[in-house]
């Protein structure tokens, strides 16, 4: 029994130190945390786009237009910061295995 605990925790101490030799590429780390920049700005993207068109345009053209605007950029922007997260992240869905 103790072996058999013993094997397990130098298997898992080995697998763990292995991700741990995984190089992190900068460029997936800046494009990570950009994709994550992109998802937190797009909560205010609504909000903003509606006030600035409702303050160039006429009162109710203007808050449509911006309505409308600032619903396609929160999408736009969701969408491609979840894209830019996962692409950053591909290279290393290899190590995932180790952590579950």
């Amino acid at each position: 029994m103790a072996k058999k605990i013993v094997c397990y925790l130098l298997l898992s101490l080995f697998l763990c130190a292995q991700s741990a030799w995984a190089v992190v590429d900068p460029r997936d780390t800046s494009r990570f945390m950009y994709g994550f920049q992109k998802i937190l700005s797009s909560t205010i993207q609504l909000p903003l786009q509606t006030i600035q068109s409702t303050l160039r345009g006429p009162i109710g053209l203007g808050t449509v237009q911006g309505v409308l605007t600032g619903t396609a950029g929160t999408v736009t922007n969701m969408v491609g910061g979840l894209f830019d997260m996962a692409a950053a992240s591909a290279p290393y869905a290899k190590y995932a295995v180790l952590f579950v």
